[in-house]
């Protein structure tokens, strides 16, 4: 249970009502509750807002990587002929 879930548990609160202040479908924060999906920056920052600063964006840390955002490197005509 990662602690935003714990959060959201010991506060007794509804998943509908949070999910339509976090402006995401229900869908999606049963994804972050419930499997532990990492959730984009902008939902982290609505969270933190929503929390009160008692989940911040660096709670997330441990689960975002910041890696997997890196663009991705598309081939061109002048990469293939150096290749050949």
């Amino acid at each position: 249970m990662n602690k935003f879930a714990k959060w959201v548990k010991d506060n007794g609160l509804k998943q509908t009502a949070i999910a339509k202040k976090l402006g995401i479908s229900q869908a999606s924060l049963h994804a972050i509750l419930q499997k532990g999906l990492e959730p984009r920056l902008k939902v982290a920052i609505a969270i933190e807002r929503y929390t009160r600063n008692e989940i911040t964006v660096y709670d997330w840390n441990d689960q975002m990587t910041l890696s997997k955002s890196k663009p991705k490197i598309k081939k061109t005509d002048a990469t293939n002929k150096i290749e050949k």
